[in-house]
């Protein structure tokens, strides 16, 4: 069937460069990961009279009913790599032709058959799973979301530097791997609502810790200029008309504090090309 295919091929048309059967065609950069697909049949086109309507070239591939091809797969591939694809059954041959008139109305019919280069969109694969193998922990891995009941609201920003994004509810953490166009979900990242609980009840418990050792805190005064005091835990004072002002937020502006003199600065920093600099009293520190 295959080498009836290439005949009708060669007597469609006129000019190619190569048409043949068992064709290797080069198709890097898939989904699907494979480097290279072998044509049943095929007639490329010379690169400098490519159809407007089949592209590169028309590849036949034969459909045995005892055949377990992946269609979708080999057809991404094929139109990835400019060629459009007609997939032939054996009731598109006689017992000495390929009926390539068959052919050409199931194209102007958009059967589900045949895919022109010029309007046919590749269809969508899943990338192999073998593919995750090669991650460290990547047991845990997944081309399919493991928590589909969850409502996700994606954030940037997940447990590494590796560009992911994690759910604000459930805190799975997802990438996008440009390798095979599809995100990759990490389900050991998933917390159950008894672990949200868990984390919510410790920040509470450590922030009232927190808020009990500030006022169990007995200050320290250290001089930083003249009237002007700090404590090692952020607390400011200052002396203003006989009277002392005490201000426990480092961040609360202190007009009457500061000075133009880095020494006893209280440094509000600001990033600037190249360095930090202090918003009171000019000092860069370099990055």
């Amino acid at each position: 069937m295959k080498s009836l295919a290439v005949s009708a091929l060669r007597q469609r048309f006129d000019r190619y460069v190569r048409c043949g059967p068992e064709v290797t065609v080069n198709v890097p950069n898939t989904p699907t990961l494979t480097e290279s697909r072998r044509a049943d049949a095929l007639v490329e086109f010379p690169a400098d009279d490519t159809n407007d309507y089949l592209g590169r070239g028309l590849i036949v591939e034969v459909q045995y009913a005892n055949e377990d091809k992946d269609l979708d797969a080999v057809t991404h591939d094929y139109l990835s790599a400019g060629y459009s694809v007609y997939w032939a059954s054996p009731d598109d041959f006689t017992n000495d032709r390929f009926r390539i008139e068959e052919m050409v109305v199931e194209f102007d019919k958009r059967a589900d058959t045949a895919f022109a280069a010029s309007w046919a969109d590749p269809p969508e694969v899943d990338p192999p799973e073998e593919y995750l193998e090669r991650f460290v922990n990547g047991d845990s891995l997944t081309f399919s979301d493991p928590n589909p009941d969850c409502n996700h609201t994606w954030k940037y920003g997940g447990s590494d530097l590796h560009d992911r994004d994690f759910c604000k509810h459930c805190r799975l953490e997802r990438w996008k791997d440009t390798t095979v166009e599809a995100y990759i979900y990490d389900e050991s990242t998933i917390k159950t609502s008894s672990d949200l609980a868990d984390r919510a009840a410790q920040a509470a418990f450590e922030q009232r810790e927190k808020e009990e050792k500030k006022e169990d805190h007995q200050h320290v005064w250290e001089p930083r200029g003249e009237n002007r005091y700090r404590c090692r835990c952020g607390a400011r004072l200052k002396e203003h008309n006989g009277e002392e002002v005490i201000s426990n937020d480092p961040f609360e502006d202190f007009s009457e504090m500061t000075t133009t003199d880095p020494q006893y600065c209280d440094h509000i920093w600001e990033r600037e090309d190249g360095c930090m600099k202090c918003i009171s009293c000019g000092l860069e520190d370099p990055i």
